[in-house]
């Protein structure tokens, strides 16, 4: 026998060694360990920082304390509040006034008004003009439109009041410029139906700030109808024409006299006679574009308003009419 063969032969036999799962389970079992390890490393980190940072806060409660913005004003001494205020008001009252004085530079320099500052007020004084006669009114009532208009427009620009005084009397400038619009309104309504009143087709009427324009029965509607005759469209159109760009409520009223209506399978009373006649002049008015239907408004009141007796074919005949009235307050 070689010496070869008895070797292997004294040599024992090598066990088949550890299965393969073990290993894998050695791996799994050392990284659970490492994170574990991981876990309390991470807690003691942040115990640590959390009791640095209470001793930096109780440092900063026990040292010098630091100085915090507060949300609250400061207090205002109240006596140089006032002053501020005080001061403030008067350079807007300078400011206006200059403004004003500029806008009426013209005026001033003709005599025509005056303006000052009484109570931290500017007044502007328009001097009188007395006189009698048509044209020159119309002139002075021309100019009084004009300054009340500049005056209008630089209070627009201005954060004080402005007042204009008359006869005595203070009032605003938005009270005096709504006096002259409605004054002028009326003057041009009348000045274009002059031929019409003339003829005595038409009248003008003032009664305060309202405006009456009042149509004649003669040649505007058959008896008993609410058809518009032919030559009753020209004369409205001469009103149109007058009442364009006319400000205010405008009411267009219908009426008519005590007498029944009488055959007639459309209308059943003279309350449906006078609405249809108010309604058929609106219509030809709004169709000619004279007016604007925001601000008309259509009636009839029958013979509820007579301007004189119903017991008169004359007095009849002047309570058949259609009345226009503008309501400038």
């Amino acid at each position: 026998m070689s010496v070869a063969s008895k070797k292997k032969k004294d040599c024992p036999d090598c066990g088949t060694g550890a299965p393969m799962w073990m290993a894998t389970f050695a791996d799994m079992a050392t990284l659970l360990m490492s994170f574990f390890v991981l876990l309390i490393a991470f807690a003691e980190m942040e115990k640590q920082d959390s009791v640095m940072a209470s001793e930096g806060q109780t440092g900063k409660n026990l040292g010098v304390q630091d100085e915090i913005p507060s949300e609250e004003a400061p207090p205002v001494n109240e006596g140089e509040a006032e002053d501020d205020a005080l001061k403030k008001a008067d350079a807007d009252t300078d400011a206006g006034f200059e403004i004003v004085k500029a806008a009426l530079a013209k005026e001033i320099t003709e005599g025509k008004v005056e303006v000052s500052i009484k109570d931290q007020e500017i007044v502007v004084e328009v001097a009188q003009a007395e006189t009698a006669e048509p044209e020159a009114s119309a002139k002075v009532l021309q100019e009084q439109l004009e300054i009340y208009a500049k005056v209008r427009d630089a209070q627009t620009k201005i954060e004080v009041g402005v007042k204009i005084a008359q006869e005595a009397d203070d009032v605003s400038a938005e009270q005096l410029a709504r006096e002259a619009m409605i004054a002028e309104q009326y003057r041009r309504i009348r000045e274009n139906l002059s031929n019409e009143i003339e003829k005595e087709l038409v009248e003008v009427i003032r009664e305060g700030e309202i405006i009456i324009v009042r149509l004649a029965e003669q040649g505007s509607f058959t008896s008993g109808a609410a058809t518009l005759q032919p030559g009753f469209g020209k004369l409205l159109d001469k009103v149109g024409v007058s009442l364009k760009g006319a400000e205010g409520l405008i009411t267009i009223e219908g009426h008519t006299d005590n007498v029944p209506v009488a055959f007639s399978e459309r209308f059943r009373s003279n309350w449906d006679l006078s609405a249809a006649r108010s309604a058929a002049v609106a219509d030809y008015l709004l169709d000619s574009a004279s007016l604007e239907g925001g601000n008309v408004m259509v009636t009839g009141l029958a013979d509820t308003k007579p301007i004189m007796s119903n017991d008169t074919k004359e007095g009849r005949a002047k309570n058949r009419r259609i009345e226009i009235v503008i309501d400038g307050s």
